[in-house]
C-alpha cells in the first residue's frame, strides 16, 4: 500500500463527490450544485466554518445539504473527520475549540477548493450557474 499526501486523497474524493453529480442524482441539479460549491470557499473564508455550515443545513435544498454532505465525505476520505454526514459535521465544527477550529477551516478551504477545481473541469459549471458553453453564448449575444 502506498502512502498518499492529503492534497491526493482531497482530490481524489472531491472527484468522486464531483463525477457522482454528473453522472445524475435524484432530486440534486447539477448546475445549482455547482453555483453553491462556487460560493463555498468564500463563504467559509466571509462568515466562518460553523455559519457556513449552519446555513447550507438551513436551505435544507438537496443540492444545499448534497454540498455540505460531500464537504464531509472529502474530510472524512483526507482524515481529517470521522463525520459520518454532514450534520454530524455541522455539529462538529460548532463544538470545536479554537486551535481544532482553525484547524478545521485550513482543511475545509482545502476541500472545498478541490469540490470547486472539479465543478468548473468536469461539470463545467461557472458561478452563475450556467455550463461553460451556455455562458459563452451568452456573451457572444450581447
Amino acid at each position: 500500500m502506498t502512502m498518499q499526501m492529503r492534497a491526493q486523497r482531497l482530490a481524489m474524493a472531491a472527484y468522486s463527490c464531483v463525477d457522482l453529480i454528473g453522472g445524475g442524482i435524484d432530486g440534486v441539479d447539477p448546475k445549482r450544485y455547482g453555483a453553491i460549491v462556487h460560493r463555498l470557499p468564500g463563504m467559509i473564508l466571509q462568515h466562518g466554518l460553523a455559519q457556513s455550515s449552519g446555513f447550507l443545513l438551513a436551505k435544507g435544498t438537496a443540492e444545499h445539504l448534497r454540498v455540505l454532505d460531500d464537504l464531509c465525505r472529502v474530510l472524512r476520505e483526507a482524515g481529517v473527520t470521522k463525520a459520518d454526514n454532514g450534520v454530524a459535521l455541522h455539529h462538529g465544527f460548532i463544538t470545536a475549540d479554537l486551535t481544532d477550529t482553525m484547524a478545521l477551516t485550513r482543511h475545509a478551504l482545502d476541500a472545498a477548493a478541490w469540490l470547486k477545481r472539479y465543478v468548473q473541469g468536469v461539470l463545467r459549471i461557472t458561478a452563475t450557474g450556467d455550463t461553460a458553453s451556455e455562458e459563452r453564448r451568452n456573451h457572444e449575444s450581447d
